[in-house]
């Protein structure tokens, strides 16, 4: 009925689904898409996070194991660590380091705010350090999945001390502490596993790669669904937003009190959950294809990734404030110097040095000094908080203006005087070279 009601149509006209691309246009909204995007383990968690846990009701699936001590929050939590290794394929002894690791760091509880209100959700995950939005670390079954998928990058994780597998991923300042709980991780693994429904309607499902097939969906219209159900997990917004969006569409020209509505709502659901179990699978097995990093560049990885975030906000939120030339820094707008003397407010390499302060990297204050700030990447491959040069003074060698890359296609730039902080696009004359800041 989906294809009845007219998704070709829908699609072609350019509706798709409103969460996924209206918000993706939101400037740190694109920003962290592109960043999460850029990274197939927190692709994949992202995605595979919406596919529902369990068919079972919350009531019948999340009591307390008393006999291990557990409260309904902690019990509710370490079922969706197991069913998380369960929905992924992986042994049980994955869930019991899951379950250790969350016992360590949380005590299974998915409120804790660590680290100076930094780390966060059961397993004290850092959005600054790219493990996805405050949001997305606070729910467990994201959370369990990323986990997950860095656990699996460490060589011979199965079979090494669960404390090294453990600390592997979360680089702990207590690199033994997961030790101590591995007796006990084996038995809430096991108390859970034994109680009814543990793992049967995670055993139950279509195994991955084999989801149950879309009828009467042109692969033009999967890949668009997809598309937009990838933008919104990577941005952290509800699947129920989805769904409702795209029912929404389809309900052109019917009363939203007319049964068809409510039919409507059902399929939708339906396709957005067997779109959703389709893409995770198969990013999720696209993983296992990915040639490992070097160990030095996988432990970067990460922080690169939040830091460059981390500036593209702070130079989104200075917005509106005026051009100064010779003005800002690293503790933000100042009077500047010369034609900006009397203005409070940022020069380009003002901007841009404050926003990588705000991330804790020191760039340089001139263009001069941070077009040596890091390596030079190609214009294809430009990433939010890359550096963007341009030479438009050619009476002078090198790049004399620079903006901060929020997307591939747009930054934030402090212009010329007499204007204010803003975005434009990154494509304009001049274009010169792109440089990423090194982490450190």
């Amino acid at each position: 009925m989906i294809a009845e009601l007219g998704l070709a149509k829908l699609l072609a006209t350019g509706g798709g689904l409103v969460s996924g691309v209206a918000l993706l246009a939101g400037m740190a909204g694109g920003a962290q898409h592109a960043a999460i995007t850029a990274q197939p383990d927190q692709r994949a968690a992202a995605v595979c996070a919406y596919v529902p846990s369990s068919d079972v009701r919350p009531a019948e699936r999340i009591h307390p194991i008393k006999r291990l001590g557990l409260t309904r929050e902690q019990s509710a939590n370490a079922k969706t660590i197991i069913d998380t290794a369960a929905e992924l394929g992986l042994p049980e002894r994955a869930a019991v380091i899951g379950i250790a690791t969350a016992l360590q760091e949380s005590n299974l509880r998915d409120g804790v705010a660590g680290d100076n209100g930094q780390a966060h959700g059961v397993f004290q995950q850092h959005p600054q350090h790219g493990w996805g939005t405050r949001a997305q670390v606070t729910d467990t079954a994201y959370a369990a999945r990323t986990f997950y998928n860095r656990l699996i990058k460490v060589r011979d994780w199965d079979t090494r001390p669960l404390t090294e597998a453990a600390q592997a991923v979360q680089h702990s300042a207590f690199p033994d502490a997961y030790a101590k709980h591995e007796d006990r991780a084996a038995r809430i693994v096991a108390a859970i596993d034994a109680t009814p429904q543990a793992r049967s309607t995670a055993r139950g499902r279509p195994p991955t790669g084999q989801p149950t097939d879309v009828p009467k969906l042109s692969a033009h219209e999967k890949k668009t669904i997809q598309d937009s159900i990838e933008a919104a997990a990577s941005l952290g917004i509800p699947k129920q937003a989805l769904i409702d969006d795209l029912a929404a569409g389809l309900r052109r020209g019917i009363s939203i009190d007319d049964p068809a509505a409510e039919t409507n709502r059902r399929e939708a659901a339906e396709l957005v959950d067997t779109l959703t179990k389709q893409l995770c699978a198969e990013l999720s097995a696209a993983l296992g294809t990915i040639d490992n990093l070097p160990e030095e560049s996988a432990k970067e990885l990460p922080t690169a990734v939040g830091k460059a975030l981390t500036a593209v906000r702070a130079a989104l939120s200075q917005k509106g404030v005026p051009y100064s030339w010779g003005g800002g820094g690293p503790s933000g707008p100042s009077y500047g110097i010369g034609r900006g003397a009397g203005i409070e407010g940022f020069d380009c390499s003002g901007l841009t040095e404050y926003a990588w302060a705000k991330a804790g990297r020191g760039i340089g204050s001139t263009t001069y000094e941070q077009v040596r700030a890091g390596r030079k990447v190609p214009r294809s491959s430009i990433q939010p908080g890359d550096l963007v040069f341009y030479e438009t003074d050619s009476s002078r060698s090198g790049p004399d203006h620079v903006g901060l890359a929020i997307n591939a296609k747009e930054m934030v730039n402090a212009p010329h005087t007499g204007a204010v902080v803003r975005v434009d696009p990154i494509d304009r004359a001049g274009y010169s070279i792109a440089i990423r800041p090194s982490p450190k």
